[in-house]
């Protein structure tokens, strides 16, 4: 019988029940969050020749910026909705890559810098869907011996 309280909170990282907003990882993913979307937005901004190359393929790199933000977004943002979260990362992602038309820059190496920051967000919901889509089907019982 419930007498109305709730539920104690779980402070474990992998625990059933609920995490405190304030706890330390809430609080770790909403800093990380904020650092790696900081991170695009100067990179995008300093001149070619000051942004260090982690891998040799530009778009490989836009894949990864966009995978890693978009984890942390949605670590960073337990409540919100998905289909919410990633409607604000491909906004962001065309006015960040609309801003290179602004100099001039061609638009066909725009519209593949924003595909490839596309397919880093598809990569990154990925995973949390296909869980989500499992969680509906229930799980057998097991019997009892």
């Amino acid at each position: 019988m419930s007498d109305g309280a709730p539920p104690p909170e779980d402070r474990t990282l992998f625990g059933e029940g609920r995490y405190p907003d304030t706890g330390p990882l809430a609080v770790l993913a909403r800093l990380v969050f904020l650092g790696a979307l900081l991170a695009i937005v100067v990179t995008v901004f300093l001149p070619r020749s000051m942004v260090p190359q982690f891998v040799r393929s530009h778009y490989l790199e836009h894949f990864a910026a966009f995978y890693v933000v978009t984890l942390f977004a949605i670590a960073a943002m337990p409540r919100s909705r998905l289909r919410r979260i990633g409607t604000r990362f491909v906004i962001f992602a065309v006015l960040l890559e609309s801003t290179h038309l602004l100099a001039r820059a061609p638009i066909w190496p725009l519209i593949d810098n924003w595909v490839a920051d596309m397919g880093g967000l598809a990569a990154a919901f990925a995973p949390v869907v296909v869980e989500r889509f499992r969680r509906r089907f229930p799980r057998p019982a097991r019997p009892s011996v």
